[in-house]
């Protein structure tokens, strides 16, 4: 499909707000891997004072969160397609919309 170059602009403004939100949900979900990886009977009960069995399903349900979130939010601005796992793709595979 062809765009205007307004059209072009537009996507590419809308790339980089979705990128700049995906760079900002990594970091609960770094933080409830870290907490999983952490997490185990030589730390106690707690972790931080909360304990295990409330702490580790809550960061199960981050993670899950955050990924439910990357499926939504990761996709092409004109195709909706998924952008799949690169952080910052040129331009989209499915449709060839440049993103960048």
């Amino acid at each position: 499909m062809t765009y205007t170059q307004e059209q072009l602009e537009q996507f590419k403004s809308t790339f980089a707000l979705r990128r700049r939100r995906q760079w900002i949900a990594v970091v609960p979900a770094l933080l409830a891997a870290v907490l999983i990886g952490t997490a185990n009977e030589a730390t106690g009960k707690t972790l931080g004072g909360v304990p295990l069995s409330y702490a580790l399903p809550a960061a199960f349900v981050a993670i899950i969160g955050v990924l439910l979130f990357s499926l939504k939010n990761w996709r092409c601005p004109a195709c909706d397609g998924y952008l799949g796992k690169a952080i910052s793709p040129r331009f989209c595979a499915r449709c060839g919309t440049p993103l960048q």
